[in-house]
């Protein structure tokens, strides 16, 4: 009995045991192949199986609310991404950004350390100029004036204590029902008092700025011409630089009292004790004339002809004015604004279009001078080369 080819491909499938879809056959295909294929099928089938079961699902780290999908769809995805390199945009910049800063605080201290102490040994020196030329021009009259207050003063104490309650007890002039001016006790102590102050607080002021000055020559010069190096003298260097600027904020605190103050208030003060109100010391007035050549009241013509001259002025020009005081206060506070302004120059300054412009122009000028120079030269030299001395 004959068996049909179509029978035995039948049967050869059902005893291997395969899963194939299609009816071909490959007589290539080896026994062992065919029979790994039902293991590979059903391994594969176990995985996804367990993958449905295990208990983190897509829905739990796909959060978003847009697609159609569950997870979110590709929207969030391409969000997260972007804000992903946003941050990192942002960590470099910073990173940038703090690497450029570095350098710039360098130089900006380096840049104080090689010119903040010229500047602090100019204006000390400068402030100490000023106040030794208007000091010794006080001590002209400064003695002679606080004689001349002690002197009253006590005449107003005498008086105060004769007239009783008749006297005038207010701190400030008071006009009697004669049209005289009376000064009160405590009027003429306050003037004492801002005398001394004032004259004691300019020479104070003098001394230490002055000896600030000498202190500070050799230390900068060391830095200027680098004999000194190294962190540890650049700390001493910046601690007495440090120190230098306390005294300026400090010395500008006593230029606004009581030198300011002082220098307001000694105009009127003159013409109040020599001049208008009572009492007087007519002796020291006399000692006054005498010493200084002038008198307290003279005449219209002799003062107009020269022939005379007024005491209340002459003494007015040994004291400091107020614009002098104003100007020691700009001095004093120089420094700081020298500091502020080289930190503003490197930082934005000298970037700003018009000041670019600006130094272009200067350096192109600069560049442009020594060649007409050279040319000049080179014609002269070529004219001169040229001619020859006739005889």
């Amino acid at each position: 009995m004959a068996v049909e080819p179509q029978d035995y491909e039948t049967n050869d499938r059902n005893s291997t045991g395969e899963g194939r879809r299609n009816n071909d056959f490959d007589s290539t295909d080896s026994p062992a192949s065919i029979r790994r294929e039902p293991q590979i099928a059903t391994i594969r089938m176990s995985e996804s199986m367990a993958g449905s079961e295990s208990p983190r699902s897509i829905r739990d780290y796909h959060k978003g609310k847009s697609g159609s999908l569950s997870g979110g769809g590709p929207q969030k995805v391409a969000d997260s991404q972007q804000q992903t390199i946003m941050d990192k945009y942002k960590d470099y910049r910073r990173v940038v950004n703090e690497k450029m800063a570095e350098p710039e605080i360098r130089k900006y201290k380096s840049k104080l350390d090689a010119r903040l102490g010229f500047c602090l040994l100019i204006c000390l020196i400068t402030i100490a100029t000023i106040l030794g030329i208007y000091g010794f021009m006080n001590l002209r009259i400064h003695d002679e004036l606080v004689t001349y207050v002690n002197r009253t003063h006590q005449i107003a104490k005498e008086l105060k204590l004769a007239m009783d309650a008749n006297y005038p007890m207010h701190n400030e002039t008071i006009v009697d029902e004669n049209g005289r001016r009376w000064m009160t006790v405590e009027e003429l102590e306050y003037d004492a008092y801002l005398l001394e102050k004032t004259h004691s607080t300019l020479w104070c002021l003098f001394w230490w700025n002055l000896g600030l000055a000498l202190f500070l020559v050799p230390i900068v010069l060391l830095v200027h011409y680098k004999y000194v190096e190294g962190n540890g003298f650049k700390l001493v260097y910046r601690i007495i630089m440090g120190v230098c600027l306390l005294f300026l904020v400090a010395q500008f605190l006593y230029l606004i009292h009581p030198i300011l103050w002082g220098a307001a208030k000694f105009p009127s003060m003159l013409d109040r004790l020599l001049m208008e109100s009572n009492p007087r010391d007519e002796y020291q007035l006399v000692e006054f004339e005498h010493k200084y050549a002038c008198e307290f009241a003279p005449h219209e013509l002799l003062v107009e002809h020269r022939l005379a001259e007024p005491c209340i002025p002459k003494m007015k020009n040994s004291l400091m004015p107020t614009y002098t005081v104003f100007l020691l206060m700009f001095i004093d506070l120089f420094p700081f604004a020298f500091a502020i302004f080289t930190y503003a120059w490197s930082a934005c300054m000298k970037n700003h279009k018009h000041v670019k412009k600006a130094r272009n122009e200067a350096n192109s000028v600069k560049k442009r001078v020594p060649l007409t120079m050279r040319q000049s030269n080179n014609s002269n030299g070529g004219l001169n080369r040229s001619t020859k001395l006739v005889m």
